[in-house]
């Protein structure tokens, strides 16, 4: 076209607009012509283009002034889209675009607000406006968001878009964001735009259009004049408008049918976070809620990182545009930002950006309280998490910023409150310990630091003190190599020492950890805080300074190298000691504690703990291969009978050698650090003693260090105190039983050192009767104590005076003294005090072990000891050897005190020692003790060390100790003491070896084992012992089997000695022996089997064969075996010692830690095969097995983690393979062992063998042994926390994860408990798995809805078949069932798994969910299965989607069920499904619904269409509407059904979806007319005719007379369906028919044929036999006569008045069915009415019947029918009369009519039916006004109404009745009777 004849169309199209006159004309003109004039624009000649603008120009004028003016919105979007489709469009149609966008916008401004249904959503128009915005110009990317934004904000949530229709099409994205890359910018455009918009807020005051704006936080000025349109939009100005709008943006963002989830996960989530900040609280809950909704993106992914960050700051690029500078967020933003980064690794080296965000938080000029805590906190981030590379230049930076922290914090500088001040400090002190790992090289320089924080621990508050504490003990490692440093050294050491004596317990113990820490075990400092905070009051310190306090692992053997290395590890005993004399002397920088004792500077307690630790120092020097801590425990915890020795013999040599070697150095004046420690130490011994403040712990502890290295050093240290002996008496009266006791040993060695000198000896008697005058004082101003301190050393004095000069010891002390003092010590014997009598024991067997007791023998037969009493007290006459003896005895078997009861057997042990004479009586007496010991075992130790030294005398082990005179050899050559009788203990053997045969009594055979365990360690060198070794082998390998385990473990012990003792030929066959009693079962001998011989113990014969006794002893030799060594066994039992007796006192005097310490290295190249069974054993269920396991691996495994580490593999293997053991005690170890060796492993670890352990695991949770099955839920459980571990993807990689997830198998167990735990565990992983559930989703899930049902609780299922029994019915019970269903733990975890299913999940899940739905077991699983049902629906519906047409058609089988809650649970799921499912399935369902209804003849199977339609209409609301036209008539007829429940459902479907009854009827009729034709032409069902009958009844109701033009389809239809035979429910067709004809009776105005058929039909139903039918025939006969004015009464009279007139007794055919006179008697009342009903309306009818019926009528009162037959007939009267014409006297004669008034005035005083006198005044009234005025009425007549009514007047009680009388005789007579 040329520009000429465009220019004239323009013109054309001007003239037109401008001619438009009115606002109606101009605005259709314009709708017409815009689109075409737009363009226009599009031409290449500007003159068309010029003259357009001016046309548009004045278009735009003219709209401005009519606001009501619509434009064409929907051709504008259409030209807008076609124009951006054209190639190069923007540049080729960019004023095209501009103008039309403007328009658009114009035609968006003034649509309607309210949509009417029929108009489209104005939201389907921005579905055009928005693909590719995001590279539109920036003028019309504004003017398309101003547009969108209000109607996406205002957008509901809808399924369709358009108009109802069956086309309509649910879209799905409908803007395309998902459809292409470049699509997806557009979505990111978007979203960028709306996170400004949530930042934006309004401005504070009113700002007019094109006014400036400030800039809100987050914002730049050209991101405010965007969003607000530069001012000109006006819900930006409107906080309540901009609250809406981004509350609805929020809630349209997350429509997945709308906008792609999954796409710029991190740019919504930063828009969300933003939004979560927004004052408004409606906007900050919907963005709350949107997080939680959504899939969080990774927030170690870069993009989201740098989004935080510029959420943060802000923007401020180099060279960028200031107006596009952005401000930094707001406070709430920065703080929900920092959370965030606070968990991101990747944020944490974002360098310098950390540092910006940082102190920005910290010291920002707008920062608070709480961004301030959200800074720390991100700090705090930083210093855990950034790499290396990136804190350590940033490090200084932190440090300093924190210090400066502290420092405003603390010194009220600081802005904030206190509460917040305490808390950004002990961010900042927890900060400054994590900077000093990241970054030690800034501390170990700067002690200041250090110093301060030590400080800071004592002075800030208490919430404070613990941050300060933590930071200091993280800050140790940084200040390791400071202690190297002299300078360094120093400082730190007076920081130490000042803080030890702080009265706040953090900055003590802080003060214990850098000492333990910092400084090596050799430092005397370090040792010395130690000391002092173990005695601290706290524990924690305590503890800490305990574990400085150990010493480090002994030499491991004894060259000289390992010796030295050893010794340079622990501190100098010199300069320990000098550095407590030091510490000690210095005065105390904080004053002393109230209550505590002190020497000089040092707690006494502290004290105590020096001089124990200086012992031990003493100790590891003489014997490097020891381990110390054992020894003599650390706060006191030796045994009393432990103090002042050392209980280990080797040991003790090693330390007497030791002093011997230095002490000795030291006599001829060299000089060394040990002669120097020596003497230190006792400075410090003797310090304590002499301390002014006395305390009992500490002279006790200072006492034994003193007596022990009296007893141990050469002579010369005992001389050296000789001129102290009257300083060492005063000891003896001490409240301290040990320090008594140590002291007067001191006094016995010192005192009777060098007695050579008269004056000595005279010192040495006079201490001797000055001690027994004051053991023989009895008065109170002597103490219980002295006395008790002078009976003991008057034991020790005259015991060492006999050790150190056995032959001439009488030249110092004269017998008859030595006779004395012994009586005075034995008076003790009788003493009620029980430490009174240990002590004389004591010391009668001190004096008795060096030679005879210096007493008269005396005769036990001529004096006893309780007839003694009568002699003198303390004489000797009393106490002769024989009472001493007798009363020892005495003492030792009847006293049920244990100590004095241990104290006279070691005594006449020594007494036999001392004078063999008598050892023969001494050990029969001993043999006779074992019944009376049955209860205290442990005194047969105390036995056996009697009977060692009465047999070995010195050459026993035991008796080492009490050598305790260095340079004194004792016993002299050629005593009889020096050379025990070999007969003696020869003797002893023998007797042990009869006692212990296995016919011997249990307690015999326990204690003779003890006695033969100690002579064997004590006295293992006497020849003896060394030939009887195989004889006591086998004794002690008869006794491995015995029943008690004590006894077992003795002989264990005993094996290991004898093992120890023998030579290779004697091991060789002792490992032959011990082998085959274990593997074969030691066996009884014949000859020892005798009727005493006890074989089984009561009740073990009904015990399991689990191993019975011989439990541990087989366990060790298993490990053995293993080995192929057998005699390692004796190694293994070395260590196996489980008894609390091995480790005490006595265990440590029979060597058994030096032996175990051999065995150890011994067994060392066989660790890594033992391990394995090893580490099983220590969790057998025998508590001995495990104890005594427990024990060899604490003795051979030093690290047990790094060897369980390297031994993982075969431990694993040997625990899965132990667990199908057929010992259930070895399946029940295996059980216990994996629960423990699984905690913390990695998944590199355990991933090999974890599918084989569940397996395992689950097989022993189904074991027949219980104990096996507990163990097993134990170690489930455990490895339930691991599985669940490495199931989250969050904790490792998705591939690793995959390996770990498939653990479902145990659900389908039939062991209950099996398919618990695994249930309880996959519950566990779905919660945690995430993503890594995909490929195990589909099994995962039908296992869950299998398990419903298998896992239900097995009273449901009972109570099934018992449900009359408890009172509840099938239904209650069901509602119960299905209630329990939708709340398990199952169905959770489904609910769980929906969140990961996607389109391939859903490819192999769908398939196994029919399958369940269409044959599931149990209601559980299948109401469960239609909840998952529901579940995909609501949440995954476009993954769904293609398999909706599957899943309808699965639940359409099964909606059958015959339980009701399982039909309404698949009815419910068909209504949520139908939404998705396409038309052409619906339509089959409702088919097959229909079929299911109209064709079953079962109620439940019937009920099911109405209920699952119903279901549809209420959840899938646009797929009913396309189906409404086949659904709503089958809901009209079922809501006609008999049943109420399914009549219920099918009413609520009609009822819910039609708005008007009638309108809806009329709308559907086709619809209806042509269901009920097909059904009632084919169904069989009587039921089924029924209801439609009721139907096309209730239809014609309905439309009324519009019925009409459907008769001719009606007609047919019903009048063949009431052809033939009665039927049930016939009589509702019936009533259609009559229904439907009168309704329509205009109809038969033109078809008259087809009334007179009707007529027919309706009268010959009437005349059926079947009474109930012919009862309702009769009443819908008269409704159609009566109502359509039928003349049929020449028809109907006969057979009407047969009827009523009939008599009931000649009707014998039901006679005995009580409801046949009922039912005669209403079809009598029916007949009655009928005849009145049918009566003609035409006169010359009424002419003929009138006076024919009406008698009848009338006898029909008088012949004794029941009052409501006489009200019909009254009734029918009342119709007559009604029916006649005016002339009435013309069709009835006089004498009827009186026989009328005679038989109404028998009813009128009826007095007996109210409702009779009722019907019969209203028939009167009848009668009346259709006589009155006429010929009828003649005198005669009206004076039979008089008197009638006189007479019912008369006797009329009720007014209701009465007044009308009176009102009708008025109307007779014209006068009233009042």
């Amino acid at each position: 076209m040329d520009e000429q004849k465009e220019l004239q169309l323009i013109a054309a199209a001007e003239l037109r607009i401008a001619s438009a006159a009115s606002e109606a004309s101009f605005a259709a003109v314009v709708n017409q012509l815009l689109c075409p004039l737009l363009r226009k624009l599009a031409s290449k000649s500007e003159a068309v283009k010029k003259r357009i603008v001016q046309v548009l120009t004045h278009v735009s004028t003219r709209l401005k002034s009519i606001q009501t003016a619509k434009l064409p919105l929907k051709d504008l979007v259409e030209l807008y889209k076609e124009t951006v489709a054209a190639p190069n469009s923007a540049a080729t149609y960019s004023l095209l675009l501009s103008i039309s966008l403007m328009y658009i916008e114009m035609a968006f401004a003034r649509l309607d607000t309210d949509v009417q249904p029929d108009q489209l959503d104005p939201i389907t128009f921005t579905f055009d406006l928005v693909p590719g915005i995001s590279t539109r110009p920036e003028a019309h990317q504004q003017i398309i968001f101003a547009i969108i934004v209000p109607f996406i904000a205002a957008y509901k949530e809808k399924k369709s878009f358009g108009k109802k229709t069956t086309d309509t099409v649910i879209l799905i994205d409908p803007y395309g964001f998902s459809s292409s890359k470049a699509a997806e910018s557009n979505f990111k455009w978007i979203l960028d735009k709306f996170s400004d918009l949530m930042l934006y807020s309004c401005p504070g005051s009113a700002v007019g259009d094109g006014e400036s704006v400030t800039t809100p936080p987050g914002l730049s000025p050209n991101a405010v004049k965007f969003i607000t349109r530069e001012g000109k939009a006006k819900w930006t100005k409107n906080p309540t408008e901009l609250k809406s709008i981004k509350t609805g943006i929020l809630r349209f963002l997350q429509l997945e049918e709308m906008t792609p989830q999954s796409l710029h996960t991190p740019t919504r989530y930063c828009m969300y976070l933003s939004a979560s900040c927004d004052p408004a609280h409606e906007v900050a809950s919907a963005a709350d809620d949107a997080l939680k909704r959504m899939a969080k993106p990774s927030f170690d992914d870069s993009l989201v990182v740098s989004l935080l960050y510029r959420l943060y700051q802000g923007s401020t690029i180099a060279g960028q545009n200031p107006n596009d500078i952005r401000k930094p967020g707001n406070n709430t933003v920065k703080v929900k930002v920092l959370g965030i980064l606070s968990r991101s690794v990747v944020a944490a080296n974002i360098f310098p950006g950390l540092l910006q965000v940082s102190f920005d938080a910290l010291y920002g000029e707008s920062t608070n309280g709480r961004l301030r805590s959200a800074g720390m906190g991100f700090v705090q981030w930083i210093a855990r998490m950034a790499e290396n590379d990136k804190i350590r230049p940033v490090a200084p930076i932190l440090l300093s910023g924190m210090l400066k922290m502290i420092e405003e914090t603390g010194d009220g500088g600081s802005q904030a409150g206190e509460k917040e001040a305490e808390s950004l400090r002990g961010f900042a002190y927890d900060i400054v310990g994590l900077l000093s790992k990241r970054a030690p090289e800034l501390f170990k320089n700067d002690l200041t630091i250090l110093k301060d924080f030590f400080k800071a621990v004592s002075r800030e508050t208490r919430n404070v003190r613990v941050s300060v504490q933590d930071a200091l003990s993280t800050m140790i490692n940084a200040y390791k190599d400071a202690a190297n440093d002299e300078e360094k050294r120093v400082i730190i050491e007076e920081i130490l020492l000042e803080n030890i004596e702080k009265s706040e317990h953090q900055a003590r113990y802080a003060a214990v950890k850098y000492a333990n820490s910092l400084f090596p075990f050799s430092s005397p400092l370090a040792r010395y805080l130690n000391l002092v905070a173990s005695a601290d009051q706290k524990l924690e310190v305590k503890e800490e300074a305990r574990r400085g306090l150990q010493f480090p692992t002994p030499a491991g053997n004894n060259s000289a190298k390992s010796i030295s290395e050893f010794q340079a590890q622990i501190p100098s005993l010199k300069d320990m000691a000098i550095f407590l004399q030091k510490m000690e002397r210095k005065p105390r920088i904080n004053a002393r504690a109230p209550g505590v004792k002190y020497i000089g500077s040092i707690t006494a307690e502290s004290y105590s703990h020096s001089l124990e630790f200086l012992r031990k120092i003493m100790i590891a020097l003489a014997d490097p291969g020891k381990k110390i801590d054992g020894l003599f425990g650390i706060m006191g915890a030796a045994d009393d009978d432990s103090v002042g020795r050392i209980a280990d013999l080797d040991t003790r040599a090693k330390v007497r050698e030791y002093l011997r070697i230095a002490w000795g150095a030291m006599d001829i004046g060299e000089s060394s650090d040990d002669i120097g420690g020596i003497q230190k130490f006792l400075e410090l011994v003797e310090r304590a003693l002499k301390s002014d403040e006395v305390d009992a712990i500490l002279q006790s502890t200072a006492s034994a260090c003193l007596v022990e290295l009296v007893s141990l050093c050469p002579s010369s240290l005992a001389e050296s105190y000789r001129e102290k002996a009257a300083w060492i008496r005063e000891f003896t009266t001490s409240v301290k039983t040990e320090t008594r006791l140590c002291m007067a040993r001191v006094l016995g060695i010192v005192s009777t050192s060098e007695l050579s000198g008269g004056d000595r000896v005279k010192a040495f008697q006079k201490l001797v009767n000055e001690l027994a005058t004051v053991a023989r004082d009895s008065s109170k101003q002597t103490t219980f104590e002295a006395r008790h301190g002078a009976i003991q050393a008057l034991g020790f004095l005259l015991g060492r005076l006999r050790y150190r000069y056995s032959a001439d010891w009488k030249q110092y002390l004269e017998y008859e003294t030595a006779n004395k003092i012994t009586a005075i010590i034995a008076e003790d014997l009788d003493a009620t005090s029980s430490l009174h009598v240990q002590g004389a024991c004591l010391a009668l067997g001190e004096i008795a072990r060096y030679g005879e007791l210096p007493v008269a023998v005396g005769h036990e037969s001529t004096m006893e000891v309780d007839g003694a009493k009568k002699l003198q007290p303390a004489s000797v006459e009393k106490w002769t050897r024989a009472a001493i003896l007798k009363k020892l005895k005495a003492l030792g078997k009847t006293t049920k005190d244990t100590k004095i009861e241990e104290a006279a057997l070691a005594t006449l042990g020594q007494i036999a020692l001392g004078t063999p004479e008598v050892s023969e009586d001494i050990l029969d007496f001993f043999f006779t003790l074992p019944p009376i010991l049955s209860k205290h075992v442990e005194v047969n130790f105390t036995v056996g060390d009697a009977i060692c030294a009465a047999a070995g005398g010195f050459a026993a082990k035991n008796m080492e100790e009490y050598l305790d005179i260095a340079d004194v050899n004792f016993p002299p050559l050629g005593s009889n003491i020096s050379t025990p009788d070999a007969k003696v203990m020869q003797r002893i053997l023998e007797k042990c070896f009869v006692e212990i045969r296995p016919a011997s009594a249990p307690v015999s055979k326990k204690a003779v084992c003890v006695w033969l365990l100690s002579l064997v360690k004590f006295c293992g060198s006497i020849d003896q012992i060394k030939l009887n070794l195989p004889k006591m082998h086998t004794a002690f390998s008869n006794l491995i089997s015995d029943r008690d385990e004590f006894t077992q473990e003795v002989a264990s012990k005993g094996i290991g000695l004898v093992y120890e003792l023998g030579d290779a030929s004697i091991k060789a066959s002792l490992v032959e022996s011990l082998v085959s009693t274990f593997t074969e079962g030691r066996k009884l001998a014949p000859q020892s089997v005798t009727g005493e011989t006890t074989l089984f113990q009561e009740g073990s014969l009904g015990q399991t064969p689990d191993g019975s006794n011989l439990t541990t002893y087989q366990s060790i030799l298993s490990l053995a075996s293993d080995l192929n060594q057998p005699d390692l066994v004796y190694k293994f039992m070395s260590l196996a010692s489980h008894n609390a007796i091995w480790n005490s006192r006595r265990g440590a005097s029979m060597g058994f830690g030096s032996i175990a310490s051999l065995a150890e290295r011994e067994l060392a190249p066989h660790l890594s095969q033992i391990i394995p069974k090893l580490y099983r054993f220590q969790f057998d269920p025998n508590i001995k097995v495990a104890e005594s396991m427990k024990s060899i691996w604490k003795s051979l495994v030093k690290d047990p983690k790094k060897a369980v580490d390297e031994n993982f593999d075969v431990i694993i293997k040997d625990l899965l393979k132990s667990l199908g053991d057929r010992m259930w005690r070895t399946r029940e170890a295996s059980c216990l062992a994996l629960s423990d060796i699984m905690h913390g492993r990695q998944l590199t670890q355990i991933k090999p063998y974890l599918q084989e352990t569940w397996a395992m695991c689950f097989r022993a949770l189904d074991d027949i042994k219980e104990s096996v099955r507990i163990s097993a839920f134990t170690t489930c459980k455990t490895l339930t926390n691991v599985t669940v571990k490495y199931c989250d993807p969050t904790v490792v990689s998705l591939s690793e994860g995959q390996e770990i997830m498939d653990i479902t198998k145990g659900l389908g167990s039939k062991a209950e408990d099996v398919a618990k735990f695994s249930l309880s565990t996959i519950l566990k992983i779905t919660k945690k798995g995430g993503v890594l559930l995909k490929p195990h989703m589909a099994e995962l899930i039908s296992t869950l809805l299998e398990s419903l049902s298998s896992l239900e609780p097995q009273v449901m299922s009972y109570l099934t078949f018992h449900t009359a029994s408890y009172n509840i019915t099938q239904e209650q019970l069901d509602s119960s069932r299905l209630s329990a269903a939708k709340s398990s733990p199952m169905m959770e975890a489904i609910d769980t798994c929906v969140e990961n299913l996607d389109s391939a999940v859903m490819k192999s899940l769908m398939p196994k969910l029919f399958n369940i739905i269409r044959k599931g077991v149990g209601l559980p699983t299948k109401a469960g299965s239609a909840r998952f049902v529901v579940t995909l629906v609501m949440r995954v519906p476009s993954d769904l989607r293609p398999f909706a047409d599957n899943t309808l058609k699965a639940l359409s089988g099964a909606v059958t069920d015959r339980s009701p809650a399982v039909r309404k649970s698949f009815a419910t799921a068909i209504g949520h499904i139908a939404k998705l499912c396409s038309v052409p399935s619906l339509q089959r369902l409702i088919r097959h619904l229909q079929t299911m209804y109209t064709t079953s003849e079962e109620e439940d199977s019937r009920s099911v269409p109405g209920i699952a339609i119903l279901e549809i209409s209420r959840f899938s609301s646009d797929a009913f509407v396309k189906l409404n036209s086949e659904i709503l008539p089958l809901a009209y007829i079922g809501r006609h059904d008999a049943n109420l429940v399914i009549k219920t459902a099918w009413s609520e479907v009609w009822e819910e979806n039609t708005a008007a009854a009638s309108s809806a009827v009329k709308l559907h009729l086709s619809e209806l007319l042509s269901l009920c034709t097909t059904l009632l032409g084919t169904t069989p069902s009587w039921t089924v005719k029924k209801q439609i009958g009721l139907s096309l009844r209730d239809i014609a109701a309905a439309i009324g007379t519009s019925i009409a033009v459907k008769m001719s389809e009606i007609l047919p239809l019903l009048i063949d369906a009431l052809s033939g035979r009665t039927w049930d429910g016939k009589e509702s067709v019936l009533e259609a028919l009559v229904t439907v004809s009168i309704e329509g009776k205009d109809y038969f105005k033109t078809h008259s044929g087809q009334l007179e058929q009707v007529s027919k039909i309706v009268i010959r139903e009437a005349k059926k036999n079947n009474k109930p039918y012919k009862r309702v025939a009769l009443e819908y006969l008269s409704k159609f006569i009566e109502q359509l004015k039928v003349d049929k009464f020449d028809d109907l009279e006969d057979y009407l008045v047969e009827m009523a007139t009939s008599d009931d007794k000649d009707d014998d055919e039901d006679a005995d069915d009580i409801r046949t006179k009922p039912m005669n008697l209403a079809i009598k009342a029916n007949a009655f009415k009928a005849l009145g009903a049918c009566f003609p309306f035409v006169k010359e009818s009424q002419v003929k019947w009138a006076n024919q019926v009406l008698p009848v009528l009338i006898e029909g009162l008088e012949t004794g029918n029941i009052w409501n037959t006489r009200i019909s007939i009254l009734e029918s009267i009342e119709k007559i009369f009604e029916k006649f014409d005016v002339s009435i006297e013309t069709i009835l004669n006089e004498t009827t009519l009186l026989l009328v008034i005679h038989g109404i005035n028998n009813t009128q005083t009826d007095g007996k039916y109210t409702a009779v006198r009722e019907q019969s005044l209203k028939t009167l009234k009848q009668v009346v006004t259709r006589i009155a005025d006429t010929k009828a009425m003649t005198e005669k007549v009206k004076n039979t109404l008089i008197s009638t009514i006189d007479e019912a007047v008369g006797k009329e009680m009720i007014a209701a009745i009465l007044e009308p009388l009176k009102d009708l005789r008025k109307v007779i007579t014209g006068m009233s009777l009042d």
